[in-house]
């Protein structure tokens, strides 16, 4: 399967409600709207039922500043026996002039249920996609070694809330 056969892409423009108190997105906003591109993509190369298992690296590059447009821009960027990865840009554009600029970028990791069939492999086509392509066995083992030390970390932490 190709890659483009996974993009999925949305466009907002950034107006009240999306505003925080700097006048630019609110990036709970953005992260919402991440993780809904990015399952559509997830869907497209698996063909059932999805759930987010991580938000694996977002970087905030650039603000997007009210009246201007957000682009998501998301595909899959690797796939495993049950899990794949979803690599998303964020793309800004002032509306009145045109110019554009990468406003974040980031990768987020899908499950689907036992018993679903992911392609063996992701297929790139682009220099982009072959970029980001080229990294994710290297990205899913550093994933996989951050996934054991939530675990260890969960046996740690204390569920007794001081206030109540």
């Amino acid at each position: 399967m190709k890659c483009s056969e996974t993009r999925a892409i949305q466009t907002h423009i950034i107006t009240y409600p999306y505003l925080n108190f700097h006048k630019t997105l609110f990036g709970g906003q953005l992260m919402a709207w991440l993780d809904e591109t990015a399952g559509i993509a997830a869907v497209r190369v698996s063909r059932s039922a999805i759930v987010t298992a991580s938000v694996d690296h977002l970087d905030f590059l650039a603000p997007l500043k009210a009246n201007h447009s957000v682009c998501i821009d998301a595909y899959v960027s690797g796939v495993g026996t049950r899990s794949m990865e979803i690599f998303a840009k964020v793309i800004g554009e002032d509306l009145f002039t045109g110019e554009r600029y990468l406003a974040g970028t980031c990768f987020m990791t899908f499950v689907v249920p036992k018993g679903a069939e992911l392609p063996e492999m992701i297929e790139p086509q682009t220099e982009e996609e072959r970029f980001i392509c080229q990294g994710y066995e290297t990205r899913k083992a550093a994933r996989q070694a951050k996934r054991q030390e939530s675990i260890d970390l969960a046996k740690n932490v204390d569920l007794d809330i001081p206030w109540s």
